[in-house]
């Protein structure tokens, strides 16, 4: 009797890079020291879309390992350097020059830490939804809103509300005003409620 080979297969890139980040991640926390476990970790947030992976795992290495040369190395690297905003870049590397650890609570961290958390003065969008989100979640919503489809409308405004995401509503809005679609009345009102929250 012949034995049957079962073929699994292969994951979407996109799948088994978060898996493989997921997999560094568990393992920075297991040794939040070890530099070499968060190089890896850099490495797998590279293979994933957007900022916010990257910028959750060197925030956790400038807190779990001490600052050196070869610290100093991994934010050098082209790569990282090219996807980092320059004022988020220019505050690692001056964490990096000061010789201290970065404290556990801290304005660079994300969703994506492990180590570190967001101190209280991060803004809610910032800890509802990333910069990554709000950016995908226009673009997905753009041609419905073009459209004028009432239903994804109100889908996309409640999110606004919702998750105080202020970047995706002005995205949309300045791309909805560029190629002339007027806009509803809630628009205004939404625009309004948000501004309240900011004035708070």
């Amino acid at each position: 009797m012949t034995q049957q080979t079962i073929h699994t297969p292969p994951l979407p890139a996109a799948v088994a890079a978060r898996l493989f980040f997921r997999r560094a991640s568990r393992l920075v926390l297991q040794k939040p020291a070890d530099r070499l476990a968060h190089e890896d970790r850099v490495k797998q947030a590279l293979a994933l879309d957007g900022v916010e992976p990257l910028q959750g795992a060197l925030v956790d290495m400038l807190v779990g390992c001490a600052s050196d040369s070869a610290l100093s190395k991994v934010f050098l690297q082209r790569k990282v350097q090219e996807r980092l905003s320059p004022l988020v870049l220019g505050a690692m590397l001056a964490q990096v020059s000061s010789g201290e650890p970065l404290p556990r609570v801290n304005k660079l961290a994300t969703r994506w830490c492990v180590l570190a958390t967001p101190s209280l003065d991060v803004s809610p969008r910032a800890l509802l939804c990333g910069t990554d989100d709000s950016r995908t979640i226009v673009a997905n919503a753009i041609q419905a809103l073009l459209e004028g489809d009432v239903e994804a409308e109100m889908h996309f405004l409640d999110h606004c509300v919702s998750s105080n995401d202020v970047l995706a509503f002005m995205l949309a809005r300045k791309e909805l005003g560029r190629r002339g679609r007027a806009l509803s009345p809630q628009w205004e009102e939404v625009m309004e409620a948000l501004q309240k929250r900011i004035n708070q």
